[in-house]
Formats: structure tokens, sequence, C-alpha cells
């Protein structure tokens, strides 16, 4: 099957993207989009997305310099790449070669949202690549910050983070790694831990944190080495601190989802709807008191009159 490109110039923004005076804007993103023939309305479809919020990926990567294009291919179910690639797998990125794959027809389960969700998530992980010069960057922090790239974090993604909290234990670095080599509730699992470990480091480091980190990459610093220089601390003591501050909101989760506090809420809330009910009977019985009173001082008025004439 032919494939037939078509180029989207996507203009980024430069508002934030910098804070010295001589910071130059970023060049453009040009993404090339190709498809068989059976996905071209897809493709259409594609080219017609919102790209501006690449500019918001580019500022939280760091990355200013983007010359070569991004291709974007569109697979199939039946092409042969899509037979080799797990079925719980949207998208994927060759960012060494300035490449995304995706598979349309993959779409709707989580993590992947939607087409769109998907080309961002990808794109980011080309441009992660790209500003750390190649380096190799750990899994779970490269998913984690392409997700948060690409998307805020939901209510879909804070209930399933907190399902893990209480039905999985707190993982090393390592174990987190692993778990994306695994099936597919294992890799769900892996995206939304990452994810919240990621944010976590952006919230208390900062949001140029990760731009930081992997421009100190992209000078020829590992990873453990460039993480260590921009925030002061280690990988595992990073890991360690995020279920350390998540321990709390888990002991509260247990505390209320303990059948002794749900028996003793329902409880409190059965008083509280008997002593409404019956406050609410005491205000009618006022009410009828009051009128009774009412008719029988115009009865005892109207009887007067009478006897009057």
């Amino acid at each position: 099957m032919s494939l037939r490109g078509w180029p989207i110039l996507v203009l980024i923004a430069t508002a934030g993207l910098a804070k010295s005076a001589d910071a130059q804007p970023p060049r453009s993103i040009e993404l090339v989009v190709e498809a068989p023939a059976e996905l071209e309305g897809v493709a259409a479809q594609v080219r017609d997305f919102d790209t501006d919020r690449l500019a918001s990926v580019m500022i939280l990567t760091g990355t200013r310099d983007v010359p070569a294009p991004i291709r974007t291919l569109l697979m199939a179910e039946e092409s042969a790449t899509a037979q080799d690639t797990p079925v719980w797998v949207a998208g994927f990125a060759d960012s060494a070669n300035d490449l995304l794959v995706l598979f349309p027809n993959r779409i709707g389960s989580y993590p992947y949202g939607s087409l769109e969700t998907v080309l961002y998530h990808e794109v980011a992980h080309v441009l992660i690549n790209r500003a750390a010069n190649d380096g190799p960057v750990p899994r779970w922090f490269n998913e984690g910050l392409a997700s948060a790239a690409e998307r805020s974090w939901g209510l879909e993604d804070r209930s399933r983070f907190t399902w893990e909290l209480m039905a999985g234990g707190a993982l090393t670095a390592t174990e987190l790694e692993e778990l994306f080599g695994q099936g597919r509730q294992e890799v769900a699992r892996a995206y939304v831990v990452s994810e919240a470990l990621v944010l976590d480091i952006l919230q208390r480091h900062g949001s140029s944190s990760a731009a930081s980190l992997l421009s100190r990459m992209g000078d020829g610093a590992s990873f453990e080495a460039a993480l260590y220089a921009t925030t002061g601390l280690t990988v595992s003591e990073q890991v360690g601190l995020f279920w350390e501050r998540h321990a709390v909101w888990k002991r509260w989760v247990a505390f209320v989802g303990h059948p002794f506090t749900l028996w003793g809420f329902a409880t409190v809330l059965a008083i509280v709807a008997i002593w409404r009910h019956r406050r609410r009977r005491f205000v009618r019985r006022r009410q009828w008191e009051i009128a009774e009173a009412e008719e029988d001082q115009a009865w005892e008025e109207h009887r007067r009159r009478y006897r009057m004439h």
C-alpha cells in the first residue's frame, strides 16, 4: 500500500518559554502525516488537530530547536507493524528517527483516550529524546513526562492512582521500570504511577525542573546525575519521598473505606435523617396548631357578631 504525505506547520507560542531577556523563540515543529488509502479519512482529521498545545510540550521539555520534521504514520490493523505490536499499544515513537507510529483502531482504552492525545504523547517522546541528546532516559520518567505533557491529571487518573495506592504496594524505580515490559494491566499501572511520580517531582521542584534535567543530559550527564543536580535528590530518594508523601493519603482512604468507619458514617446519617424527620413533623404540628387556633378565633369572632345581630 502506498503512503501519502502531508505537511502540517505547527506554530509554537513563545510566551513563558524563557525568562532571560536574550532568549530566542523556539522554531516551529513540522509534522508529516502519512497513511494508507483506507485511513486517509483519519489522516485528514489528524491534520486538522489543534496543535497549539505542542507549545506547552516544548516548554515542558525545554526543546527550542526542532530542525527536522516528525513523520507520523497511521497503521491499519492488517499491517505487519500492527501484527508485531501488542494489541494494547495504541502508538509508539522511534525517537532516534523522528518517527511516530499510531494505530487508530486501538484508541479508547486507558491511557489512550483519543487519537489526539496519543499524538501529543508520542511527539513528547521525540522532544524528550532531542532535549536529552539521545541520552538514555528511564522509561518511567519518559512515559510519565510525556503523559503529563499531553493531558491534564483527570478524574480517571486520580481514581486509578487511588486504587493503586490501596491495591498495590510501593514500588522502587526498578520495579516500576519492569512493569512496562509485562502485560496489559501491569503496563496500565506503570503509566498511572509514572505520571503521578513525575507530577510529584514537577510540583516539588518546579515546572522547569524537567527541562533543566534534560538540558543537563543534553550536555552529557547521565539521568541519575542530572536528576541529582536538578533536585538535590537521588532516584531512590525521589521515589521514596513520593510514596511517603502519599502514605498519609493511603491511610485516610483506608480509614474512610474501613467497615467500622462506613458503619459509623451510616449511623450518623441515619440519626441526622431521623432528627430532620422529627423536626419536620414538629414544624408541621406547630403549623397545624396555629392554623387551628386561627380558625377557632375566627369562629368565635363570627359567633359574637351573630349574637350582636
